[in-house]
Formats: structure tokens, sequence, C-alpha cells
């Protein structure tokens, strides 16, 4: 496999004049929402429910393990954002000091998990519409929220911010609320239909701690990580970003504890109000622990915040992703069309191309409607945490880069480097091993590790065509 790892710095970019026409509107206020929008989606208020069916109680702190480790990753993708701000992001520095081999296969894997994100969000925004149409059709919600989510990408890039607030900003609201009603549920302030258990239900009954064993536990964790995903938004916004440096610094620590704070606030909730053996992926596991609430409507209330939720992580996701596809136009790993930027300074041939690929989820709704969910989250899940793996073993080998070439640029260090970098890849290595042994969730493993094969397969192909010197780069059969 010819796809080595090189530690030696390459020429210099010309990536800094191709994108100035990008604008520069989004504040630390924006991104933050614009993280939280790509982070919290369906991994948290759907398939949470799936993790804690397999895992029981103990997957509140895997919970926990996952928020540390997106912490490392986002700091590790700031720490190299911040040097360059570069709507490549983390592509951009690994061709820098991996190679043009590893940034074909990272940045189409990127887009394809991005799509895989997207299609996963859709469908869980169907099933939530459902909630109230029952008789509806999943590809015809799905086929409805694509073309909203493709027409809000279209608006500038100050307005797309302006909409991702919005929404972001109301499951945010949303899940702190939850978090208020749970506390305020436990002392007994609000009443309920049924009493609610102690909390020491979770170790004591029910199977204990570790009910299934570890065995059927750990598998669990590729779904966790999963619902921490959506992170690499924070380096693809950085050339869009006012003041990089101070917006980046203030959007990641802002995330981080609100993040933290509402994952293992409501999963705790959800762990104590219901018991682990009612969870599934058919009902989102906040609506189920509501319906001890005596509240007029709250369920009702919040699957309507749940499907605002899960469209602002797809919108997210589909801003990620062109961006990844215009990056990769301008590097020569992809048509340069998809380069071109539109009158108001949007990769709009991009999106289309992005947006194309959704309708693959709506068929997939059509012929799947009960597995079509499942499938996608763990195809996924395992696809983010290949991605985790390129930008934290790009970080390894882009500080020492910087320190040598432009140590002023390194304002913005990961703690603990390298060995923090060497933790979070190792658990990732080891959930994504595990994944497979899952009920059920062979087939989205499967799909997931197709995809990064199929890239492998492509570039194996592509680097025969390409010419020695094009973009400016050394032989590309390193």
């Amino acid at each position: 496999m010819s796809i080595k790892t090189q530690h030696r710095p390459r020429v210099k970019r010309r990536h800094k004049t191709a994108h100035r026409a990008f604008q520069r509107d989004l504040t630390s206020f924006t991104l933050t929402l614009l993280t939280i929008g790509g982070i919290m989606g369906s991994g948290l208020f759907m398939a949470s429910g799936l993790a804690i069916h397999y895992a029981g109680p103990v997957v509140l702190a895997m919970y926990a393990l996952g928020a540390l480790l997106m912490a490392i990753e986002i700091n590790a993708l700031a720490e190299m954002s911040i040097a360059t701000p570069t709507p490549g992001s983390f592509l951009v520095f690994t061709r820098e000091v991996l190679g043009p081999g590893w940034t074909f296969v990272s940045g189409w894997i990127f887009w394809f998990s991005s799509v895989l994100t997207m299609s996963s969000e859709v469908t869980a925004a169907a099933l939530f519409s459902r909630y109230w149409f029952p008789a509806m059709p999943l590809w015809v919600w799905s086929l409805i929220y694509s073309a909203f989510i493709i027409a809000v990408n279209f608006i500038s890039v100050r307005g797309f911010g302006t909409v991702e607030d919005f929404m972001a900003g109301i499951k945010s609201v949303a899940v702190l609320a939850f978090i208020l009603w749970g506390v305020l549920t436990f002392v007994h302030v609000l009443p309920t239909r049924r009493p609610l258990p102690s909390v020491t239900t979770l170790w004591a009954h029910h199977g204990g701690w570790v009910p299934n064993g570890w065995f059927h536990a750990l598998p669990a964790m590729i779904l966790v990580l999963f619902a921490y995903a959506g992170t690499g938004v924070i380096g693809l916004a950085a050339a869009e970003a006012k003041d990089p440096h101070r917006t980046l610094s203030e959007a990641i620590r802002n995330t981080v504890v609100l993040v933290t704070i509402m994952f293992l606030g409501s999963i705790f909730l959800i762990l104590a109000i219901t018991p682990w053996s009612q969870e599934s992926d058919k009902i989102s596991p906040f609506i189920l622990a509501l319906h001890v609430s005596t509240l007029p409507y709250v369920s009702t209330i919040m699957n309507l915040v749940l499907l605002f939720a899960v469209l602002s992580t797809m919108n997210a996701a589909l801003y990620s992703n062109v961006r990844v596809l215009y990056s990769l136009a301008h590097q020569g790993e992809a048509p340069k069309a998809l380069g071109k930027l539109n009158k108001k300074g949007q990769p709009s041939r991009a999106i289309w191309t992005s947006a194309g690929l959704l309708a693959l989820t709506i068929i997939l709704a059509y012929v799947l409607p009960k597995k079509a969910y499942s499938y996608l989250v763990t195809a996924t899940g395992f696809q983010a945490m290949f991605i985790w793996l390129m930008i934290l073993l790009t970080e390894r080998y882009y500080r020492p880069y910087l320190l040598k070439h432009h140590p002023e640029r390194l304002v913005h260090k990961l703690w603990g480097f390298p060995y923090t970098t060497y933790f979070v890849m190792a658990v990732v290595v080891l959930a994504m091993a595990v994944s497979p042994l899952a009920k059920g969730e062979l087939v989205g493993a499967v799909l997931g590790f197709g995809g990064i094969v199929i890239a492998l397969i492509a570039w194996l192909i592509v680097r025969r065509y390409r010419h020695p010197t094009s973009q400016g780069e050394p032989n590309p059969g390193s």
C-alpha cells in the first residue's frame, strides 16, 4: 500500500489566495452554536437509546470518557486551524506533513462521512415527524427536509449563521430545560405519573451497572463517540471567522463546557427515570423519559425541538461537507469545477454535488424504513472515528512542522501532547474494532469500513494518472 507518512515539510501552498472570496462573518457566538449544532444531533437524541440498550447504566461512564476524548480532539484540530486558518481544515495540514495519498483518502472519507451524517440526521427527522403523522412514509419526510436544508445553505454566510443560531439555540435551551425538569422532578417539586425509582437502581437493580456484560457493552462505544462527532466544523469555519485566534478559542472553550454538561446531565436523568431495557431506536429516550411528566404537551413540544435539533446537525454537516469538497477541488483531488464560488462567495456546485447524494437516503428510507437509521448511524460513527484518527495523526506531525517553520503561529496548543493524542487514537481504534460485535450493527460497520477501502482503492488508481508535479507537489507515488 503506497500511502506513506512523510515527516519532511512540503513546499509552500498557494491556498491563501484561492480562498479570498470567503466571507469572514462568523463570530465566536455563532461558531459555538454552529459547532454545537454539528455535534448535538441524533447521536444524542436517538442513537443514545441504542447505546443505553446495549451497555446499560455503564454507558454514563462511556459518555464521560467520550466528552474527554472530544475535548482533546477538538483542541488538536484548533491548534492547527488557528495557526493556519483555511477552509480546507485538517486536509491542508495532512497534505503538508503526510502527503497527498492520505489527503485524498481522508478528504473523500470526510466527504462520505458527512453525507452519511446528513443521511442519518434526515432519517431521524423523518422518524420524529412520524410522532404526529404515523401514516406518512419516511421517504416523503426525508425529501421535504433535504430540500429545506439545501435551501438554507444557499443563503449568505451571515444568513446561514442566523438560521443555525436559531436551530442550535433552540435545542441547547431544550436540553438544559430537560435537565432542569429532571432535577425538579427528582426533588419532588414537579409531579409525575408514577413514582420515580431511587438513583441506586442504576447499579442495584435491572442487572446492575453492566447488565449485559462488557462483551455487549463495549460495542456501544462507537455510538457514544458518534454522538460527539461533528467537531470538524471548527476547522472548516476558520477561514470565515472574524479574528480566528480569539473566535476559535472562545468557541471551543464554550462548546466543550456546554456539550459536556448537556450530554452527561441528560444521559444521567434518562437512566435514572427510565429502565435501560426499555430503550431502543424506535423512540427518542428523551420522549420516553418525559412520558412520566404530568405537564401538558411536554412530549409534543420536546419532539418538535428534537426535530429542529437533527435538522441543525444536518445543516452543519452539509456546511462542512461542501467546504471539504471545495478544498479537494483546489488540491487537485476532485473536479476543478467543484472549487468555484458563485457571486455570493459560496461553493454552489459543491453544495449541489453533496446534496445529490441525499437521494440515496431517500431510496434507503423507502426500501428499508425499519432498519435505515440503525445502519446509517453505525456506518456514520465508524467513518467519523476514522476522521478523528486522521486529525490526530496529522496534529502529531503538524506541531513539529510549526515549531520548526512558524513557531510564532503556534498560539493554541493541545495539552499533554503527544500522549493525549496517542490516548484518543487508542480508544478510537478499540471502539472501531469491537463495533461489529453489537447485534444488528454488523451491516453498518461493514458499510463504514467499505467506504474506507473504496477510498484507498480509488487512490491507488488515481495516483497512476496524476502528473508528478501537479499542484506544485513532489511525486505523489510516495
